[in-house]
Formats: C-alpha cells, structure tokens, sequence
C-alpha cells in the first residue's frame, strides 16, 4: 500500500477538488481506493455524527464505505480551537494514526487530505509536516500559480520534506499567467529537481457559483424566479457606469452577475437585457415592479441585499477563494479537468505502482 499526502502551501489552492479528480481516476485504473482527512476546519453534521464538510464531500463524490466517524477524526470546532490555545492538546496525533489503520486495511493506495498547508496545525499537535511523518506519506504539493514568486513557497515545502515530495502541481493557472508559468516557472523547478505533475488551468465553470449559493452567503431575499436558483455565476461585474456603456459592458463578459444599487433602474434594466444571469441589489432598495416583471420575462433572478455595492463587492472577492464544491456540474468539470491535466504515468512511477486496467 502507497500513502499520497495532498499538500499545498497556503490555503485555498483547491485541495479537495482535486482530491476528488485523483480519487476518481485512481478508482478508474483499478485501484482499492482508502481516503481521510485528518483534520476538518468545516464542522457539519451527518447523522448526528460531527464529520467536515469537504471530508462528507469527498466521501459521497468517491462513494466510500469506510466508517465515516474514521474519515474525519478531528473536527476544528470552537471550543477544540479555545481549548488547544489554553493547554496543550494531547493524543489527537495518536487518534489520526488509529482512523488511518483502520481505514487503510485492504487499501492500494491511501488519499489523505491536507488543510491549509503543510505548516498548519502546529497548535493542535497534529500539524501536516508531523501527520505526513507519521503515516509515512509521500506528498504532491497543490499551489495556486499566481506568479513566479510560488517557487520560494514551493522550494521551502520541499527543503521540509525532502525525498517524501514527488513533485508539484500547478493548479488555477490563469490564462493571462500561462506564458509566464511556461517559459520561467516550470523550467526553474525542473533545473532544482522537482517534477511537474500537472498544470491545471483556471476554468470559469468550476470557479463559478450558484444564485442559491450566493443568496445564502450574503443573506439575499430572492424576489423572483426561484428556478433559475441553479444559475451558474462565473463573473461579478459593478452597474456603477453610465447606462449608454453598461449594455456594451455587461455583453462583453459570459455568465456574469451585476451587483448594482437598488435604485438604478436603468442598469438593471441594461443588465437584464444583456443576458446577466442574476441581479444583486444592494442598499436593502427594491426594484419597481416593471423591472421584476422584465427579469420574470428573461428568467433572471434579482437578490436585494442590505450592504452597499462596494460591502457587497469585497465580500464576493474573499468568497471566491472559498467557494465550495456543492454543485454537481462543477464536480465533474473539475474531475475531467484534472485527469486531462495530471501526468498518472508519471506520479504512478514517482509512487512505484502500476495500474491494473
């Protein structure tokens, strides 16, 4: 049996997602397929047992059988994280090992995924670099490309975990960044002996969210079209321009919602008719009711929400980096982006395995 350890250097680089893609295509090569998260920051529960959210998601998406209360064994709730910083935390390490060899009896290959980055957790006594240790794992780091400067990032990562780390994958390249990443980034760490197992780029579909999702992030009242709540945002775009430019703006960009005060009529109206797939109306102002009879028509939902449009613009801009795997189509885009852009020949000769189909 192999242990792979997915890793990263920061939060938010879209660990689970592809947690779920390498699952999948583990799954699809013939392998017996084990999966644990040792620590959840997103409490939920299922059947009255406290498991994490992406955990729970990871486990349907890859439709596991394991005990669910293994899958999870330290959930980060408020009072865990009062109590770690008021004494020490003792025998939680000892708790994952035991969830891990249970969950790992009769497995080929062990998924075991990180939070935060390999540094997190420290607080906790189960921090990634000593779970990694402890299990025996070897690491794929996930860093989001966001420029050249990840190579310190990636370059320190591997100093810590020496021959334990196969190698890096590249994921949400954007396409303005690809040239960059191509003609400096990936030669750089391939001159320092760090193998590229993938290069993902940014898709709009699995970036994107849903009106209902919005709606419950920003506490929305949802003033018509209550079916169309399946819309996929992908771009958030300001009404704050003159109306004789907005239609041209607003056309120019796919799949957007406009966030725009309530008392601007004229840009909704614009909005509605360029093809917005939902409105965002901020300042707690609602619209007459000719503009909710237009947005019926054109079957786009309209949101009012109370904080004004620059509030509502900066929470959207933290959200988007912590958008949840909650919509199906996502999942599969997700999971057919990632086994087209990993390199399985190469990782499974990193992991000394060979496939059975």
């Amino acid at each position: 049996m192999v242990t792979l350890y997915v890793g990263s250097t920061g939060g938010y680089t879209g660990k689970t997602l592809l947690t779920i893609g390498l699952g999948t295509a583990f799954r699809r090569d013939g392998f017996r397929l084990g999966y644990m998260k040792p620590v959840g920051i997103l409490p939920v529960r299922v059947n009255d047992l406290l498991t994490d959210n992406d955990a729970w998601r990871v486990y349907r998406a890859l439709d596991l059988k394991d005990p669910l209360e293994d899958i999870c064994p330290i959930v980060l709730t408020q009072e865990l994280e009062v109590r770690s910083y008021q004494k020490e935390m003792k025998g939680l390490i000892a708790k994952v090992v035991r969830s891990f060899e249970r969950v790992s009896r009769g497995k080929d290959i062990m998924l075991i995924g990180g939070y935060g980055s390999i540094y997190t957790g420290s607080f906790l006594g189960v921090q990634g670099l000593d779970v990694i240790k402890r299990l025996g794992a070897k690491v794929v780091l996930v860093v989001k490309y966001e420029g050249q400067y990840v190579v310190d990032y990636i370059l320190q990562a591997r100093k810590d975990l020496k021959e334990r780390c196969l190698g890096v994958i590249l994921n949400k390249v954007p396409s303005d960044l690809k040239q960059s990443a191509y003609d400096y980034t990936i030669p750089f760490l391939r001159r320092k002996n760090i193998d590229i197992l993938g290069i993902i780029p940014h898709d709009s579909v699995v970036g994107s969210i849903t009106v209902e999702e919005l709606s419950e992030m920003l506490g929305g009242k949802v003033l018509c079209c209550n079916d169309r709540l399946s819309n996929l945002v992908e771009h958030f775009l300001i009404g704050a321009m003159q109306v004789d430019r907005a239609m041209e703006y607003f056309r120019k960009t796919r799949n957007n919602a406009v966030i725009v005060g309530g008392d601007r009529s004229d840009i909704q109206l614009s909005a509605i008719e360029s093809g917005s797939v939902c409105l965002i109306l901020t300042g707690d102002l609602y619209p007459s009711e000719i503009i909710v009879s237009v947005a019926e028509q054109k079957k786009v939902p309209i949101l009012v929400v109370r904080e004004d449009t620059y509030s509502i613009a900066k929470k959207l801009e933290k959200l988007s980096v912590r958008l949840r795997l909650r919509d199906t189509a996502k999942v599969e885009r997700g999971v057919q982006i990632i086994t087209e852009h990993v390199d399985f020949p190469l990782l499974y000769r990193k992991l000394g395995i060979k496939a059975s189909t």
